[in-house]
């Protein structure tokens, strides 16, 4: 017959293992697919740098939104490396097998002759190996040239 402490060794260990996940990325209760892209603020003529992190992530994709198409939009210092990219619409950056956590960066040429406002520009992470999806969007603010970007808080 078990001891209360062989029981009490067991709940432990059942709870220390509660938020692995199996190297499939299944499995567990740990934690949850996420993402999170930060705003942005330029002028026209300057790159937006976009700051992705995610969480349990297999596929990564961005869309143009508000975005205008002639913008060009790239990605930038991901870590870890995807292990492939998806050149499509929307593109995608992929990570096989599924990783605990990611940041990178998208980039976002701002042409001269852009109109300011505010755009947005969605951002989603997939397992790839089911249909859930987190979304995050992105706002980009383009000011007017004569507005300053400085920020006073030092």
């Amino acid at each position: 017959m078990p001891t209360r402490r062989a029981i009490l060794a067991l709940a432990a260990g059942a709870a220390s293992l509660s938020g692995c996940r199996s190297p499939d990325g299944g499995g567990g209760a740990g934690g949850s697919l996420s993402v999170t892209a930060s705003d942005a603020t330029v002028t026209p003529g300057e790159t937006a740098t976009v700051d992705v992190q995610a969480s349990l992530v297999g596929v990564l994709t961005w869309r143009l939104g508000d975005v205008p198409e002639s913008w060009q939009i790239t990605y930038e210092e991901f870590e870890p490396q995807p292990t492939a990219v998806r050149e499509s619409y929307p593109p995608q950056l992929v990570w096989d097998p599924v990783v605990e956590s990611v940041s990178g960066q998208l980039s976002v040429a701002v042409p001269s002759a852009a109109v300011p406002g505010t755009y947005t520009l969605p951002v989603e992470a997939g397992s790839d190996t089911t249909d859930e999806r987190a979304v995050s969007e992105a706002v980009i603010t383009v000011e007017d040239p004569g507005t300053s970007t400085t920020d006073a808080s030092g």
